[in-house]
């Protein structure tokens, strides 16, 4: 019964770290899919003011909707830290 017990508990073990990897790796893909999305709209910004320099586009310092969700805002992204994992 004790060695049912040690397998049920290292099984149970083994599952926890499981679920913590995958809920770090989903964390990681999110932030690097948010930093691309982000860039992406930065690059697109510059072509477009390269294109036409008669429209006022929004300032190239504007933060985009995933950043602003998570707090990031125009005082605190110099200082805010990413990890892409």
């Amino acid at each position: 019964m004790q060695l049912q017990d040690q397998q049920l508990a290292r099984q149970l073990m083994r599952l926890r770290s499981d679920i913590n990897k995958l809920k770090i790796e989903q964390t990681c893909h999110l932030h690097r899919r948010m930093l691309n999305d982000a860039t992406y709209e930065l690059e697109e910004r510059d072509e477009l003011s390269d294109l036409s320099c008669d429209s006022p586009l929004a300032s190239p310092f504007s933060l985009s909707t995933p950043l602003k969700l998570i707090g990031v805002t125009k005082m605190n992204i110099n200082s805010r830290r990413f990890s892409l994992c």
